[in-house]
């Protein structure tokens, strides 16, 4: 059961992204520093600056279609 908890751990870990800065009104750079990457990213949500995030549960404005 611990293995199993751990494993889970890891594997959701892995899209954590931490806020670095907010380059414009809902533009942000964020930075996971496990996995050394940095994403922009355009949002409607408020993010804090020095927190962490599931990059896959910010809903993300698309540029290309406006939404």
């Amino acid at each position: 059961m611990k293995k199993l908890i751990l494993l889970a751990l890891i594997l959701s870990g892995c899209n954590k992204y931490q806020v670095v800065s907010e380059l414009r009104v809902n533009l942000y750079h964020l930075h996971n520093p496990k996995t050394k990457k940095a994403e922009v990213i355009l949002t409607n949500e408020n993010l804090e600056v020095g927190e962490f995030y599931n990059i896959k549960r910010i809903k993300q404005i698309n540029i290309e279609d406006g939404k």
